[in-house]
C-alpha cells in the first residue's frame, strides 16, 4: 500500500467531512426555524381573522409565507448538497478500503456479467465475488459498468489500447474531477432500473404524428373561448362554442390511446436521466489533451445546445404529463388538448435531439469505465504501462504480481515467453503457487489489453487473445462430467490456435479426471499441438514425466515451485525457478489435518 496515496485519501476525507458537518448544521438550523415560522404564520393570521390586528399583519403573514417556502426550497438545495458531499465520504473511504484490501466487502461485483461459457473471465475472477471487476469499478450507471465490463472481456485493437492508455495517464491525476463525476453520478440512484433502452428506443422511432396540421389543432381551445366570449356578449348564439368544445373532446379521445403508451415509455425512465444530464454537465466544460477524451468530449459539442440542458428540456416535457395523475386532469385535458400539447412538444424535443440522446449515454458509460480504470494508475504508481505491439505472440515481464493480492502478501515472478509456440510447464506440490501463476499471467494480459496498467515494473507483449481450462465445473443439467468439460475447453482452445491469431493458454491440471497414461498421453498430444499452431502457453501439472518433453522440444521449458516441511507445519516462498519440481507434500497434508496415512 502506497502511504502517501492513501493519506491522500484520508485528508481529502476529513476535508469532506468538514464541510459536511457545517452543511448538516445549516440543515439542523432549517429543521428548527421553519416549523417556528409557519406557527408565526398561523399565529398572525389567527390575529388578523379575529379582527384584532391591523394591516400590518396582513403584511407580516404575507412575509412570512414567504419565508417559509423560501426556506422549504433552501432546505430541498442544502440536502441536495449534503448528499453529494457524503458520496464523496463514502468514496474516500472506499479508496482507503481498496488500498487496505478491503475491497472484498464493496457491494457490487459485476455478478450480473459473469458467464461459465466465456474463454477466461471466469478462470480469472473477472467477474463475481473478490473479482477484478469489484475490485476497479467506479461506474454508477448500468451503462458505465457495462462498458467497464466489455472492456474486460473483449480485447480492443491496438490503437484503441494506445488511446486509452494515453487517455487513463490523463484522468489520473484529476482525482477530484474523477471523485466529482462519480459522486454526482451517485446522486439520485434509486432509479436505476434498466429501462433506459426503452427511452432510447423510443427517442429514435420515426416520427409520426407530429406535423403541421397536427399542431393546428392546438388553435382550437382558443377558438373555443373566442366563440364563447362572442356568445357571452349576444354577438353570435351562445350555443356555438359547445361545437369546437366537442370536437375537443373527439381530439382527447382520439389521441388519449397514444398519448398514454408515449407517456408511460418516457415517464417510467427519464426521472433516470437526472443523473445522465449532471454527469454530461461535468464533462461538458472540461478540456482534454488525451486524443480519445477529445473525441468523446467533440461528441457532445455537435447539435447546439449542450446535451445536458437538451436533457432538462425534456425533464420539463415530460413533468408535463403527470398531471393525468390530478383530478382536475380531465378538464384541463379538454379544456386546453394538454396532453396533445405535451405530445407534440415530445416529437419535437425527438426530432431535434432524440438521436443523440444514445450517443450521449455512450459517452457517459465510457467516460466511467475510463475512470475506473484511471483510478488503477493513480493507486499504483509502481505498476507498469504495457508495451504492446501486432507481433507473433510473446510476453515478457518483469517482477510480474497478481494485481487482486494486498502487497504485503504479493510476491511477484518474472515470466518469460519470448517466441512463438513457447509452453511453460509448472510442477510443484499442492498450494505451492500454480494455479496462481496462471491466474496472475492472465489477468495482467486482460488488464493490458484493456488499455490498464499492470502489476509489474516492466510488461511487454504482443496483441493476443486469452484462453484458459483452470476452474471447470460440471453441468447436470446438460449431463457433462467435469472430465468432458474440460474437454470441451481443450477442445475450444486448441480450435482457437488453429486460427493462426496470436493467443495464450492457461492449462491448469491438464486432464486430471482421468487415468494417469491417458492423461499423460493426452496432455502430451495437446501440449505439442500447441506448440506446433505456435501458441504460447503454461500448463501446471503434478505428472513429472511430462517435464521429459523439454528434451525433444526447446521452446517447451520446466519451471516449478517449492515448499518447506518442518514438523506439522509447511512453508511456501512462492519463488518461480527453473526446472522440475523434487518435492510433494500431500501425504504432509494429510497428516496435518489429521488424517491417519
Amino acid at each position: 500500500m502506497d502511504e502517501a496515496i492513501y493519506r491522500r485519501y484520508q485528508n481529502k476525507k476529513e476535508k469532506v467531512l468538514a464541510r459536511l458537518t457545517a452543511i448538516n448544521k445549516q440543515i439542523e438550523m432549517f429543521v428548527l426555524l421553519r416549523p417556528l415560522v409557519f406557527l408565526g404564520a398561523v399565529g398572525f393570521s389567527l390575529a388578523y381573522s379575529f379582527g384584532t390586528a391591523n394591516i400590518g399583519y396582513l403584511i407580516g403573514i404575507g412575509v412570512l409565507v414567504i419565508i417559509f417556502f423560501w426556506m422549504v426550497s433552501k432546505h430541498k438545495r442544502i440536502k441536495a448538497q449534503a448528499n453529494y458531499w457524503e458520496s464523496l465520504v463514502r468514496i474516500n473511504e472506499d479508496a482507503m478500503r481498496r488500498l487496505e484490501g478491503k475491497w472484498v466487502e464493496f457491494p457490487n461485483t459485476g455478478e450480473r456479467f459473469v458467464d461459465p461459457e466465456h474463454r477466461y473471465s471466469a478462470d480469472l475472477n473477472i467477474f463475481g465475488q473478490a473479482s477484478l471487476f469489484q475490485y476497479v469499478n467506479a461506474a454508477n450507471s448500468l451503462e458505465g459498468e457495462a462498458r467497464l465490463a466489455q472492456m474486460l472481456i473483449a480485447p480492443a485493437d491496438l490503437t484503441e489500447i494506445e488511446q486509452r492508455q494515453q487517455a487513463l495517464q490523463e484522468l489520473s491525476p484529476r482525482l477530484d474531477w474523477r471523485q466529482h463525476f462519480q459522486a454526482t453520478g451517485m446522486l439520485d440512484n434509486s432509479n436505476k432500473t434498466g429501462d433506459l433502452e426503452k427511452l432510447l428506443a423510443w427517442a429514435e422511432e420515426e416520427l409520426s404524428y407530429t406535423n403541421r396540421h397536427t399542431s393546428l389543432l392546438l388553435l382550437i381551445p382558443l377558438f373555443t373561448l373566442l366563440l364563447a366570449a362572442l356568445g357571452y356578449f349576444d354577438i353570435i348564439p351562445p350555443y356555438f362554442w359547445a361545437f369546437t368544445l366537442a370536437l375537443q373532446i373527439v381530439i382527447v379521445a382520439l389521441t388519449g390511446k397514444t398519448a398514454q403508451h408515449t407517456f408511460v415509455k418516457t415517464g417510467n425512465t427519464v426521472h433516470e436521466l437526472r443523473r445522465y444530464a449532471a454527469l454530461l454537465a461535468c464533462i461538458e466544460p472540461e478540456s482534454f489533451t488525451a486524443p480519445l477524451l477529445n473525441s468523446l468530449r467533440k461528441k457532445l459539442t455537435r447539435g447546439g445546445a449542450d446535451p445536458s440542458q437538451q436533457i432538462k428540456q425534456l425533464f420539463t416535457i415530460v413533468e408535463r404529463s403527470d398531471l393525468r395523475y390530478s383530478s382536475m386532469h380531465p378538464l384541463i385535458n379538454i379544456g386546453l388538448l394538454w396532453d396533445l400539447q405535451t405530445l407534440i412538444k415530445l416529437q419535437k424535443w425527438r426530432s431535434t435531439s432524440g438521436r443523440s440522446l444514445r450517443t450521449w449515454v455512450e459517452v457517459i458509460a465510457e467516460f466511467e469505465a475510463l475512470s475506473s480504470l484511471a483510478g488503477l494508475v493513480h493507486d499504483h504508481p509502481g505498476w507498469a504501462m504495457p508495451e504492446i505491439s501486432v507481433a507473433p505472440p510473446a510476453i515478457k515481464a518483469v517482477a510480474l504480481g497478481h494485481p487482486l493480492l494486498k502487497d504485503e502478501i504479493r510476491v511477484c515472478n518474472d515470466v518469460e515467453l519470448p517466441a512463438p509456440g513457447t509452453v511453460l510447464l509448472i510442477t510443484g506440490s499442492n498450494m505451492s503457487g500454480k494455479s496462481t501463476l496462471l491466474r496472475t499471467v492472465g489477468i495482467n494480459l486482460v488488464l493490458a489489453c484493456a488499455g490498464a496498467p499492470v502489476c509489474a515494473e516492466r510488461f511487454k507483449c504482443s496483441l493476443m487473445d486469452v484462453y484458459s481450462s483452470i476452474h471447470i465445473n460440471d453441468n447436470l443439467e446438460k449431463n457433462i462430467s467435469n472430465f468432458y468439460a474440460e474437454l470441451l475447453r481443450i477442445k475450444l482452445l486448441v480450435e482457437a490456435a488453429r486460427t493462426g491469431k496470436p493467443m495464450l493458454f492457461l492449462i491448469d491440471e491438464i486432464f486430471k479426471g482421468t487415468n494417469s497414461k491417458d492423461r499423460i498421453l493426452g496432455a502430451q498430444a495437446v501440449i505439442k499441438s500447441l506448440h506446433e499452431l505456435g501458441a504460447i502457453g503454461l500448463v501446471s501439472t503434478h505428472d513429472l514425466e511430462l517435464s521429459r518433453l523439454e528434451q525433444d522440444i526447446p521452446l517447451i521449458k520446466n519451471y516449478h515451485f517449492t515448499d518447506r516441511i518442518s514438523g506439522n507445519e509447511i512453508t511456501f516462498d512462492y519463488r518461480l525457478k527453473p526446472g522440475v519440481s523434487k518435492s510433494t507434500n500431500a501425504l504432509a497434508l494429510m497428516k496435518i489435518i489429521g488424517l491417519e496415512v
